[in-house]
Formats: C-alpha cells, structure tokens, sequence
C-alpha cells in the first residue's frame, strides 16, 4: 500500500514502532533515513573506485543496481526538500551519470530550499559553463556564490577563469584571483 508523509512523520514523531499499525508492514525510511541509506551506498562504492576494484564507467551489475537505488533514494529525499540529498543529486548526476540536465535541476532544487548555498551556485555555475556554454548563467551562478559565501575560493576561482578566458576582462579575472 502507498504511505502518506505526513502520517509516517508522525508516527516517527511519536516514537511508534517502525511498523503500519494497520498491516504490520516495515516503514520506509524517512527522508533522513533515505539520505544516510543513499549516501554510506555511494561511499562504499566510491571507496571501491578509490581502490581501483571497479571504475565509475563500468560498475558491476550488483553496484549498478546500488547506484540505481541511491540515484532514487536521493531523489525522493530531494523531493521532500532535502537539501542535501539534492546537492548530492546533483553532484551524482553530474559526474558519474552525465546527465547534464538533470544535474542543473538538482541543484537549482537545493538553490531552492537554501538560496544562500554557495556550493550548489558554484557547481551549478562550473554545469553551465562546461556543458552548456551558458556564460552569463555561470557568472551568475559564481557571483551568487560569491555573495552567499565571500570566502568561497573555488567560486572567486572559477569566476576568474570565465572573465579572462570569456570576458577578457583581465582586471576583473586578477581581482577573483586574487579574493580566491
């Protein structure tokens, strides 16, 4: 049977078994029991690709599947407003999926929850200037970035390489280098 957030965040709430008090059926994780799940599947992975057991590009068939199920676990936390879980979509999406769009709207999903995360403007500025060649978007994304955070080096790095390299405004590139 399907189950209503608002009732199981209740019964979590009230300290009621892990169980439907109808059925007797184990509740599913709650957005932060999907989030721990998602994210100790990723590291264990990438711990095996830090090893050099396995590589991103050619998962066995057992870690695919496990990275199918964070891939969905750290979608539905996102849908319930995890920040987080959305940045680490984003970041999943972006360098093991490739998939380019997806990754742009997790993070404007966790832009969204929190606009003041820089790490999300900073990656989702670093996706626009990559991918899609979006300079005025990257800029903005840096530079929102930059107010949420004036201490975030990576964005006052990356906003210095879009303005020599794209704007030729050397002025302006030696200034975010030298914030960085």
């Amino acid at each position: 049977h399907a189950y209503c957030g608002a009732c199981l965040a209740e019964l979590r709430t009230k300290k009621v078994a892990q169980a439907c008090p109808l059925c007797r059926a184990e509740l599913p994780p709650g957005v932060e029991g999907l989030f721990e799940l998602a994210t100790r599947a990723i590291m264990r992975i990438q711990g095996m690709v830090d090893r050099g057991e396995v590589a991103w590009a050619a998962l066995p068939a057992a870690e695919q599947e496990e990275m199918d199920e964070v891939e969905a676990m750290y979608t539905e936390a996102a849908a319930q407003g995890h920040i987080s879980a959305a940045f680490n979509l984003g970041n999943l999406l972006q360098n093991v999926r490739k998939d380019f769009d997806g990754a742009v709207a997790a993070y404007r999903a966790a832009i969204a929850v929190d606009p003041g995360f820089a790490k999300a403007h900073n990656n989702l500025g670093n996706l626009l200037e990559t991918t899609r060649e979006d300079f005025d978007g990257a800029e903005a994304a840096y530079r929102a970035a930059i107010a949420a955070d004036p201490g975030n080096a990576n964005a006052h790095f990356n906003l210095g390489i879009l303005l020599k390299d794209v704007r030729k405004d050397f002025d302006g590139a030696e200034a975010a280098y030298r914030a960085a």
